[in-house]
């Protein structure tokens, strides 16, 4: 089949030698489903389109009268809609639909505003809806159907008058954050109190607070927001064109677990929009009020949703001083603004039409044997048990707060592991980056007297030589000796003291030595008071072996240094122990001259974020070629290339970081690792 659509040379090779042997062989099957694949996919993308025979086919020979395109975008649509307006597709008709943008259309849901609706003269207190439904079937037929049912429509509107939007006032997130912090409704929090007198004196909770703000507003929030007032930090702060990281993933958390599964935010602004005439920050406002009045369980059904999203609104109003309207205003000279058809009416039309539909197919399915309850029955039991599930829930929630459910998720995904241990590929690129380094200060003619003394470049590329890399150094040196060019002699010399240092490093284990000056703090308070804190290398002590002799020397009078260890007497008593200190000061000279290797050895670090000092750990152990698992709560791109990075640069022979996503709160996770 695909040797006849494609005539391709690959598959004829494969059937001139095929026999049905091929197929027991589990290899040789998947060898051959890759490669015609490989084929079918190749010719895929290089076959034309012929995108004009098919729309002549479409249009001309098929006469189709719909077209679904289903896409990202309706691309098709558009250029087929260019085809259509050809005079020699004149007497065509076609309905072109996107399966995103005309959903409805494509599964013929009928709104509101579809019902034909005849509305007699303006003067007329009512008006009559004729909806028309199709006939029952012959073999039975109900008796309540609506086929030509009359319905009395007022003329009133229950669309509520549009209340003129507000910016968002910081102060009004800053009190709707406290209060649900404090897990107390707004009434309840003062806005003239900080938030140092609200928390009461519990400061891992004050530390939250601002936490949040500061996630909420970033470098707006002020210094010291805790001894301020709400109201002077909203008045701080200004206004916000919406709500922030911290206030709209916390509403986006009440719908997703306190409202029925069809009650999304989404339909709690369009009813905001609707029925009460909010625009979206007056929306903003009221959300963060609901934040405050959150039900104590999930609620079960969207009429129980909307009647506490009215409450919501209800409070909103009386807290703002609006007040919301049931119709429409009117116009200027008093005059009504001409008949409408109550929405609530058109409800009832559209349920009693749905209503004889049900009908109609129970019909059909007791003339066909077929029992449309069982899987409601079926369902009602899922109900049962996800009713329980919630309460439990519910109940756990209410016993330990959200925080507890959040905290012990697993996120340990074997498919998400990333292995990094091709430190050979970057020791090639750094050796060839510094050559090409000193070629170019040699070719301008600015290069100064090149050798090795960039300590801590020469370690990591010692750290990481192979064989591989010592040949390739070696070829270069040849090949920019041959060229006698007296200006690349620095890049020459370079080139070979790489080379030898490299050559020399193969029988040795890789190190992890310090290269960092040791440095002092020093802090500044400016005359307005304020303090800044920077640090600066030490004067007296250039390296990490003068630190640590001035470290373990002692004062004068033969006490012992401030930093020692002790031993334990017969008698109990702890005492200086020179021999123990001695040991530790020597370690610590070594690790500081001669460097320390992990080779061989396996670590698991956890908290080893951006900027952490786990980080610093992973990096030192890379490069004395340990092998490091890695944890991560944060699993993403960005985490992923952070982790490549400092494998890159601290990566050395013998040495692999994997990484890993992990919750050190979940036990699942904890097992699985």
């Amino acid at each position: 089949m695909v040797h006849a659509a494609t005539g391709s040379p690959v598959a004829s090779e494969i059937l001139s030698s095929w026999t049905d042997d091929a197929l027991e062989n589990p290899v040789e099957k998947k060898r051959l489903a890759v490669a015609l694949l490989v084929e079918l996919m190749a010719y895929q993308l290089a076959a034309p389109v012929q995108w004009i025979k098919t729309q002549d086919c479409l249009f001309s020979v098929a006469e189709v009268q719909r077209m679904v395109e289903v896409g990202p975008s309706p691309v098709l649509c558009g250029m087929a809609d260019k085809t259509l307006r050809n005079p020699s597709f004149a007497n065509s008709s076609v309905s072109l639909l996107h399966f995103e943008r005309n959903r409805d259309e494509i599964y013929y849901v009928h709104t509101a505003e579809e019902v034909e609706v005849a509305v007699e003269a303006a003067s007329t207190p009512t008006t009559s809806v004729v909806v028309a439904s199709a006939p029952a079937t012959q073999s039975e037929q109900p008796a309540a159907s609506p086929a030509q049912a009359q319905v009395s429509v007022g003329v009133s509107s229950s669309a509520g008058a549009a209340i003129d939007d507000v910016p968002l006032p910081a102060a009004d997130i800053v009190h709707a954050i406290v209060a649900f912090k404090l897990k107390q409704p707004l009434s309840g929090v003062s806005a003239q109190q900080s938030i140092k007198m609200l928390v009461g004196g519990k400061s891992t909770l004050q530390n939250e607070i601002v936490g949040d703000l500061q996630k909420e507003f970033g470098t707006r929030v002020p210094d010291k927001p805790e001894d301020m007032s709400l109201q002077e930090l909203g008045a701080a702060i200004g206004t916000s064109s919406s709500m922030g990281k911290c206030s709209q993933p916390l509403v986006a958390r009440v719908f997703g677990s306190k409202m029925p599964g069809g009650f999304t935010l989404s339909s709690a602004r369009a009813m905001l929009q609707t029925a009460y005439g909010l625009g979206s920050q007056r929306q903003d406002a009221l959300l963060l009020m609901a934040l405050t009045m959150e039900p104590a369980a999930r609620l079960g059904s969207d009429a129980d949703a909307g009647t506490w999203l009215a409450t919501v609104a209800q409070a909103y109003a009386a807290h703002t001083g609006i007040a919301y309207s049931a119709t429409q205003a009117s116009s200027a000279d008093g005059a009504s603004q001409g008949p409408t058809v109550s929405s609530a009416e058109l409800k009832k039309v559209r349920l009693r039409e749905i209503e004889h539909i049900q009908q109609q197919i129970a019909v059909l399915a007791r003339y066909a044997g077929i029992d449309l309850r069982s899987d409601g029955r079926t369902a009602e039991g899922y109900q049962t048990g996800a009713q329980q599930l919630q309460t439990s829930v519910d109940n756990i929630t209410a016993e330990f707060g959200d925080d507890l459910i959040a905290g012990v998720q697993p996120r340990f995904d074997a498919r998400k592991i990333r292995r990094f241990d091709s430190c050979w590929n970057w020791a090639r690129q750094d050796a060839y980056e510094w050559i090409q380094q000193t070629i170019a200060g040699c070719t301008t003619g600015v290069a100064s007297d090149v050798d090795v003394s960039d300590e801590a470049r020469l370690q990591q590329l010692q750290n990481r030589a192979d064989v591989q890399l010592v040949q390739m150094l070696a070829g270069t040196a040849k090949i920019l000796g041959a060229s006698n060019n007296d200006a690349l002699q620095p890049a020459i010399q370079l080139t070979q003291a790489l080379h030898d240092a490299c050559k020399g490093s193969l029988d040795q284990e890789p190190v992890y030595r310090e290269f960092s000056k040791p440095m002092q703090p020093e802090t500044h308070v400016q005359s307005t008071g304020e303090v800044k804190y920077t640090e600066k290398p030490r004067p007296s002590e250039r390296s990490w072996a003068e630190y640590i002799q001035h470290m373990s020397c002692g004062d004068l009078d033969n006490t012992p240094p401030l930093m020692h260890l002790r031993e334990q007497t017969e008698s109990g008593q702890w005492t200086y122990s020179d021999m123990y200190s001695g040991a530790y000061f020597s370690g610590l000279n070594s690790i500081a001259t001669q460097g320390i290797s992990f080779a061989g050895k396996t670590a698991l670090v956890t908290g080893c974020g951006r900027g952490s000092i786990g980080a610093e750990i992973v990096s030192s152990l890379l490069a004395g070629g340990a092998k490091v698992l890695a944890t991560t709560s944060s699993y993403s791109r960005a985490t992923t290339l952070f982790f490549e990075n400092l494998y890159r640069t601290h990566g050395s022979r013998g040495s692999e970081l994997v990484v890993v996503p992990f919750n050190q709160g979940s036990v699942q996770d904890i097992e699985n690792l």
